[in-house]
């Protein structure tokens, strides 16, 4: 993972912030084995996220524009 791309790595998580919370939040009644990783209570998914924050902790941080002075 840490060979990845920067944009990559975002973009891995921002599907991951798009995941439902639990199942039992959800209007589902059971999860979708073959989708990955769906729910953010899944050990994949705490797994996953955590691994992607610590590879970006050591990227350089670029400011946004509207960041910039």
């Amino acid at each position: 993972m840490e060979s990845f791309p920067t944009k990559k790595l975002l973009a891995r998580l921002k599907q991951l912030h798009e995941c439902e919370e639990a199942l039992a939040l959800s209007d589902r009644d059971a999860p979708d084995a073959s989708a990955g990783i769906e729910f953010k209570q899944d050990a994949a998914w705490i797994a996953a996220y955590r691994d992607i924050k610590q590879v970006l902790a050591t990227r350089e941080h670029v400011p946004r524009r509207s960041e910039r002075p």
